[in-house]
């Protein structure tokens, strides 16, 4: 079929559209349905609909205290709520609003109006630039008339969604694709390659992607209601979030200030060797300060979480600890990794000389520092040898710790730093390996005083100097450059407060968000997807021939009780109890050091509250601005932040096969860590016991193993993956996928088939993995790619899609990928 359409006098558009003629048979493979829709349509769609941007706006995503098992991506750190209820709907909006995203356009000013547009012009331009204007408008009737002529030739206008989400979504997926490979042969290339060509890594980052994308989208949000000329809310919380935020813009304040705040921070712990005189006999009294006071973690980590084996209540725990660069991997490889130790010891020389070390002395001293973390680095447990949580769960009183580790005055220092509680000997104490304490115990007998002195007062200068002036941060910059591959720092001086106001008044800044971005109803229907997505996995549980009927049962109750919390805790949007969260940390806008400070008194006060209390279940780790999700094996909850609930992952608007694939892979992702190697271990009240028979343990140890050995293959520059540090969330990525499919198997079934998107020549199973597969498209520094392969345990964005999806029949079904082709090499790994 030939179709023309011409618009008047100079305008004319011919579009080829190969396919069937009206009557002919059905195209039968993806290649001719893809070229059986009119593509060019899109080409015109894209350059002329309003609003259209390459690229939206980019953030990024370690495990700290209160251990939460998985996010969805490696996330800097976690936040605490010391209140928290069962969220519930912010102010709703009309069922005709599109989505978050939309909201997001009109309050960060992304579509801009005519005037700024036209500016100052010259008459020529501005005929030119009206002639061009209507050739667009001619050109988008064209392409409209072209849509449907086409469907009614071929009787499917009904069937074709053609409204302007529709064509927008049609037209992001069609420029992410790359049509010269084969889905069969790479479908990560085929999803991506064109969203590769089109997103090189912006200055300054080290990777880029859609959760980038979308927490930089966040971030302008939050940046337009802080700074509003008109704020002035009636929430004490949300005007010291303000405070800090404005305290942190205030660099001509913070020049002013340099190196002194931290220089009197390190006079009052007693001095540093380094810089000047220090108290030779002090350890004990440093240790306490560093750690407890200013929440550092040299040697090890303490910290106040619900209790593995006994879920209803907190107790003190303590973890390895003690490694600046971000693995032991970086310290003990030194062939492949002598250029980072060069700049980590360029790095810590140049602070230590900013804050009064002479150069030479300064090296010499840091050098054995570098030496102490190395030997930190040869005792510290590999992940991949921690996922055993049974195994490495030890409890005990103080009085054992004590025995254990006796370098560590551990009743001093847990009273310290839990004051003004009341401990004893008898407190119990849940360690994480035990070895470990051990022998760190013992490498602090052996080592130098003034060594231990400058390794403790280095923890609390690399913890603070980013809140000091601007040559530390050039400082730091060139570290990341080397570490992450960044190549210059670009960063907006808002964009870095944005992120520390995050962390450090995470939800109150996200009561602020809420209000002017979430509703009612994406609430509720993200609620309804987590049903139909437990539904759908527990129909799976009851067709797995390897379990055994009374495992099968107690895996059910435990679905059963998962509990999902989406969009935001209640207690953010009651003034008086944010009021309360935030309730004796004092912020004020002259001092960023000293706020920074205070954050560290006030979480170290907030950590010893929550110990004589029962964990609250209602608690978040995480704000509502985050992209991303967790799941929580001591509660047995999965939880959804509001700023995940946007495009690409979801939108209203969008059908459902995206929706699905997207975000409902990521519930479906979250609820299956409730069955990975380590969430199997905890039962449905969030307990750490035995609880499956053995000879169903056994056959999951079998799958599992095939999983392991088959992601252990894949390559990133020639490294190959830890298969045994990233199994629980391959068994995660697996399991979701499934689910999210099956669940929209489901709705299909209920409410019908939905319209097809137009141009993309996709069926909408196709769409679904299609989604899928977007979601995770991905640019990444080698730099950067060698340091996710020792500390992530997630796989390669790559890997997430290929290895997933090389063992779903489904889709090997839906795309007809031959066995021996590369997408289905003949042995699947099912485990869920």
């Amino acid at each position: 079929m030939y179709v023309r359409v011409c618009a008047r006098a100079c305008v004319c558009v011919c579009v080829c559209v190969r396919g069937a003629e009206p009557g002919g048979s059905p195209p039968s493979s993806w290649e001719q349905r893809l070229l059986a829709s009119p593509p060019r349509l899109l080409l015109f769609l894209l350059l002329f609909l309003p609003g259209r941007s390459e690229r939206g706006a980019g953030g990024a995503l370690h495990h700290k205290e209160n251990w939460r098992k998985d996010e969805v991506m490696q996330h800097p750190g976690l936040r605490w709520a010391s209140r928290a209820t069962r969220p519930s709907p912010s102010s709703p909006r009309s069922p005709q609003a599109a989505g978050l995203s939309e909201r997001t356009e009109k309050l960060v000013g992304f579509r801009k109006r005519a005037g700024h547009l036209l500016g100052s012009r010259t008459q020529l331009e501005l005929v030119l630039m009206g002639i061009s204007m209507l050739l667009g408008i001619l050109l988008l009737g064209c392409s409209i008339a072209l849509v449907v002529q086409y469907s009614q030739a071929t009787g499917s206008l009904n069937n074709t969604c053609l409204t302007e989400a529709c064509i927008r979504v049609a037209g992001k997926i069609l420029e992410s694709l790359d049509r010269e490979v084969s889905p069969c042969e790479d479908f990560y290339q085929f999803s991506c390659g064109g969203w590769m060509r089109r997103n090189p890594l912006p200055d300054g980052r080290s990777r880029w992607n859609t959760f980038n994308s979308l927490w930089d989208q966040n971030q302008a949000v939050l940046k337009h209601l802080l700074e509003n000329e008109t704020f002035n809310s009636s929430s004490e919380a949300e005007r010291k979030t303000q405070r800090y935020y404005l305290s942190c813009l205030r660099e001509p304040r913070i020049e002013e200030l340099g190196a002194q705040p931290l220089r009197d921070l390190i006079d009052k712990i007693g001095g540093w060797n380094i810089t000047g005189p220090w108290a030779q006999d002090n350890f004990m009294e440093v240790l306490k300060m560093v750690s407890g006071t200013y929440r550092a973690s040299p040697f090890f980590t303490v910290y106040v979480s619900a209790d593995a084996k006994s879920s209803n209540s907190n107790v003190i725990q303590v973890d390895q600890s003690g490694l600046f660069l971000p693995s032991r991997d970086y310290y003990l490889n030194r062939t492949a990794n002598e250029k980072v130790l060069e700049a980590y010891l360029d790095y810590m020389v140049e602070l230590g000389t900013l804050l009064g070390g002479h150069p030479d002395s300064t090296r010499e001293q840091m050098q054995q520092v570098i030496e102490l973390e190395t030997e930190l680095a040869n005792i510290t447990v590999p992940q991949d040898q921690r996922r055993d949580e049974e195994k490495i769960y030890n409890k005990m009183s103080i009085s054992e710790l004590q025995a254990l580790a006796p370098s560590v005055e551990w009743l001093d220092f847990l009273s310290f730093a839990l004051s003004p509680l009341e401990l004893g000997d008898a407190e119990p104490v849940v360690v994480y390996g035990t070895d470990y304490l051990q022998q760190v115990s013992e490498l602090i007998s052996r080592t130098e005083r003034s060594i231990l002195n400058n390794y403790l007062v280095w923890n609390l200068v690399q913890k603070t100097a980013s809140s000091l002036d601007r040559r530390f941060e050039v400082a730091q910059e060139k570290l990341m450059e080397t570490l992450y591959g960044t190549k210059k720092s670009c960063t907006p001086r808002w964009q870095t407060c944005i992120s520390n106001t995050d962390d450090a008044l995470g939800f109150a800044l996200g009561s602020l968000f809420v209000k002017a971005m979430f509703d009612r109803e994406s609430k509720e229907i993200a609620e309804g997807m987590i049903s139909e997505i437990r539904t759908a996995f527990e129909e799976a549980l009851g067709q797995l021939v390897w379990m055994d009927e009374r495992t099968r049962q107690a895996a059910k109750e435990k679905a059963d009780a998962i509990y999902d919390m989406i969009g935001f805790p209640d207690f953010i949007l009651d003034p008086k109890e944010l009021d309360d969260v935030y309730d004796g940390y004092e912020v004020s806008e002259d001092s960023f050091f000293q706020n920074m400070l205070n954050l560290y008194n006030f979480s170290a006060k907030v950590m010893a509250d929550q110990l004589r209390k029962p964990p609250n279940r209602d608690q978040w780790s995480m704000t509502p601005q985050t992209v991303n999700a967790y799941y929580l094996p001591t509660k047995n909850e999965i939880v959804f932040p509001a700023g995940i609930l946007q495009a690409p992952f979801y939108a209203r608007s969008h059908p459902k096969a995206l929706n699905f694939g997207g975000i409902g892979v990521v519930m479906g992702h979250e609820l299956t860590h409730a069955f990975d190697d380590q969430g199997r271990e905890y039962d449905k009240e969030g307990n750490l016991r035995p609880w499956w028979q053995n000879e169903s343990l056994a056959a999951f140890q079998n799958h599992t193993a095939c999983m392991e050995e088959q992601y252990g293959r894949y390559q990133v520059n020639g490294e190959r993956l830890n298969g045994r540090q990233t199994l629980g969330e391959n068994i995660a990525d697996n399991g979701g996928l499934k689910a999210a499919y099956n669940a929209y198997q489901m709705w299909l079934r209920k409410h019908g088939e939905e319209q097809h998107l137009p141009a993309v020549g996709f069926t909408n199973y196709q769409l679904f993995f299609v989604g899928f597969a977007q979601v995770w498209c991905s640019v990444r520094t080698p730099e950067s790619s060698h340091e996710g392969l020792v500390t992530d345990p997630h796989s390669p964005a790559r890997f997430r899609v290929l290895g997933t999806l090389s063992n779903s029949r489904d889709f090997l079904r839906h795309f007809n990928c031959p066995v021996g082709s590369p997408m289905n090499p003949g042995q699947l790994c099912e485990v869920w």
